[in-house]
């Protein structure tokens, strides 16, 4: 048994669909209705896996549609020989147009069998995009192409065997899809990165409002955009069509029952092509695997479950909340507790299993979050070192109190470029990258806030946020003791 690859992006399309959980917002994103949609997450969300699998989805669709997919280090201006200083934000703009365009362009070439010797030649010009207003894309790229293979001296011509597809170009029949992941790979919050990133959001509005059949779908981390959008206010815009990747512990459950139901023997379950969203037949595929209930709530553990301390609760609302409610995260702990469990000789994964690979399983965790924002803040490893032993929750008070005995006496962290000089500013950046979640408890229960909620929060030396805790999220603790 095999709980699935744990990363989205290299699995094959067709492979993906068969245990993909479709969110409802994710078919917004296969809509050519919607033309532009950016959706935000942490790592390990799926952020991958919802451009695979849309990948996958409009190449079944739309059979003639021009799919370019890519990551944001394709984008760079490295990649297309672009060297000239840009200064102004129009300047940036339209370099970016220029590059998107270019990537159509290119696409379109391996379409319809076209290679240039020299890859550069399909390079789209500044002054063309004028021309192309109000048209279809395609129709214009195809264009181009024709004009270029006049003297461009192609290694290889197929353009007679697609002539019903250029024709259907002309027409505006033919649509382009971008899907960008990863666009903020290796951001950093300086001014020429923030300038630089703003703008693509503009270049990507102003191609989608000259050009017909041109759609964007972008893929960035969750602590980027709040940024992002702060700094150009022209992106207020550009607030409607951005869409938060999140999973519930019933999302969970399906994510785990579709995972088991793809590996189980034939015959071992209702045909998979007629899966339907079902809770009860969900939890029996679970129960195959895992034990039915788990103790928890423990003052060792956490209880974002909203469970009583000490309830025994379904085992994938463990999963869903040591893994922080990250799908890569969840499979690597299933597959470490399964291990274990075939350690022990367990007919099913329990509780037991789960504590035994907790602490390896946190430090892997620590790990991601190191190598995830190492570029932004070097020091990391040693800010989260700095909460060995401490307490899961602190109030801002005792949380201000540590990183200054700990941290600020010894360690002047840079972040994002600048030396942090007062502890909030560091409990910010924790709060900021996921580490550290905010705690607000009242008669009628508590509720966790992250930063994508409340980005204002531990921005201030006075503010004192509402007086909420600050608390650890579970999956690091036992790896900090």
């Amino acid at each position: 048994f095999d709980f699935g690859d744990e990363s989205g992006d290299i699995v094959d399309g067709l492979e993906l669909s068969a245990y993909f959980v479709e969110q409802s917002m994710f078919r917004h994103f296969a809509n050519p209705k919607h033309r532009l949609l950016l959706a935000t997450a942490k790592k390990g969300v799926g952020k991958s896996a919802l451009i695979q699998w849309l990948a996958h989805r409009l190449s079944t669709d739309h059979k003639d549609a021009i799919i370019v997919k890519c990551r944001g280090a394709d984008l760079t201006r490295a990649q297309f020989g672009l060297t000239a200083t840009l200064e102004t934000p129009n300047e940036y703009i339209r370099d970016w147009m220029v590059r998107l365009c270019t990537l159509a362009n290119r696409r379109l070439a391996q379409r319809i069998n076209v290679a240039f010797t020299d890859d550069r030649i399909a390079l789209i010009e500044a002054a063309e995009l004028d021309g192309y207003k109000s048209r279809n894309l395609v129709g214009c790229l195809a264009d181009r192409l024709a004009m270029l293979m006049s003297f461009g001296e192609p290694k290889k011509i197929g353009v007679k065997d697609q002539h019903e597809m250029l024709k259907r170009a002309q027409t505006g029949a033919v649509q382009v899809w971008f899907l960008i992941d990863d666009l903020d790979a290796t951001f950093q919050s300086t001014e020429k990165e923030l300038l630089n990133l703003s703008t693509f959001f503009s270049a990507c509005r102003y191609l989608v409002s000259d050009l017909k059949g041109v759609n964007f779908r972008v893929t960035m981390r969750t602590d980027v955009w709040p940024i992002i959008r702060r700094y150009d206010e022209a992106l207020d815009k550009l607030e409607q069509y951005v869409q938060s990747i999140s999973w519930s512990a019933d999302d969970f459950r399906q994510l785990l029952a579709k995972r088991i139901d793809v590996e189980l023997p034939e015959g071992a379950t209702r045909p998979r092509h007629k899966y339907a969203h079902d809770q009860d037949f969900e939890l029996q595929l679970i129960n195959k695997v895992f034990v039915e209930r788990m103790q928890w709530g423990s003052s060792a553990d956490d209880d974002q479950s909203n469970e009583a301390p000490t309830r025994q609760v379904y085992s994938h609302k463990i999963i869903y909340t040591l893994s922080y409610g990250r799908p890569r995260w969840a499979v690597q702990l299933c597959k470490a507790a399964q291990r274990d469990a075939l350690r022990l000789r367990n007919e099913r994964i329990g509780r037991n299993n789960i504590d035994n690979v907790w602490g390896d399983y946190g430090s892997k965790r620590i790990d991601d979050l190191v190598s995830e924002h190492k570029h932004q803040c070097k020091e990391i490893n040693e800010l989260i070192s700095s909460f060995r032993g401490a307490s899961r929750l602190m109030t801002r008070s005792e949380l201000l109190s540590l990183i200054n005995n700990k941290v600020m006496t010894h360690l002047h962290p840079t972040i994002d470029g600048k030396k942090a000089t007062s502890p909030v500013e560091v409990a910010h950046f924790l709060f900021r990258i996921g580490f550290l979640q905010a705690r607000s408890q009242d008669e009628g229960g508590y509720e966790h806030y992250g930063f994508d909620q409340m980005p204002d929060f531990l921005a201030s030396r006075t503010d004192d946020d509402f007086k909420v805790q600050w608390e650890i999220h579970p999956c690091y603790r036992q790896a900090l003791d």
